[in-house]
């Protein structure tokens, strides 16, 4: 703001009156000071107009573009919501066709071995000799070392896989207690029937145990036969293997 200046003193006349073109200079003078003021004071509100309409724009413009902000960033939480659900979705996905192609593959094996029960079943009822050479021992191994090398969780999920399609679910909803009674007789019926088997695969296996150490020692008795013939020492032992076609 600016002050306006004091005006000068008024010139006295020597009849004592006041000076006319003084005082037409001194108003003159004041109403410029006026005009000058009055012009300040609307530059000054224009001015400050234009800040205060800079400052609104400004914070608009902050506002839209934290709205901008907050947009982009749901976008991209959407992305990566639907990206974590189809790359789980690919995991289960994956997960099932594994399990598919596991089951498919003990079921085939449980196929293999329910046969193969069935014929040592009926190879024990036969009569002949209770040994049997195993052709494909080799192959048997590798199946076991395949075993050996599974770890514990691979274990229990093929055990479940296998139980799946050996024990099939019971349906006894809606079963009146004579049926019950029926289903539980019929249950441990086979129940008595695989314990029956499992005793005779176990008697089985026993004989062949027997039979095997008995073939071992006929072998081992034909080996020193045959070195007491060729006047060696059937103790000693050979630092080679002794020809199979001599024994």
């Amino acid at each position: 703001m600016y002050s306006q200046p004091e005006p000068e003193p008024v010139k006295k006349t020597e009849g004592g009156g006041d000076d006319p073109e003084f005082v037409k200079r001194q108003e003159a003078k004041s109403s410029a000071l006026d005009e000058q003021l009055k012009e300040y004071i609307a530059e000054w509100r224009k001015q400050r107009a234009k800040e205060e309409d800079d400052l609104k724009k400004l914070k608009e413009k902050q506002a839209k573009r934290k709205v901008m902000r907050a947009e982009e960033e749901k976008k991209m939480a959407e992305r990566k919501k639907q990206e974590e659900e189809r790359r789980v979705k690919e995991i289960e996905e994956k997960k099932q066709r594994d399990m598919e192609e596991k089951r498919k593959r003990l079921e085939e094996a449980e196929k293999k071995r329910q046969t193969m029960m069935a014929a040592l079943k009926d190879q024990s009822k036969s009569k002949g000799p209770n040994f049997t050479v195993n052709k494909k021992t080799d192959l048997n191994m590798t199946s076991a070392q395949m075993e050996r090398n599974k770890t514990k969780e691979q274990l229990e999920e093929e055990k479940k896989i296998s139980l799946s399609f050996r024990i099939k679910p019971l349906a006894i909803e809606n079963m009146s207690i004579n049926a019950l009674r029926a289903k539980a007789q019929e249950l441990w019926d086979c129940i008595v029937k695989l314990e029956t088997e499992k005793y005779d695969l176990e008697e089985r296996q026993k004989r062949q145990d027997y039979d095997l150490k008995e073939l071992k020692e006929r072998q081992k008795q034909q080996l020193r036969h045959k070195a007491l013939k060729k006047g060696l020492d059937p103790d000693q032992k050979s630092k080679s293997p002794p020809n199979m076609k001599d024994v």
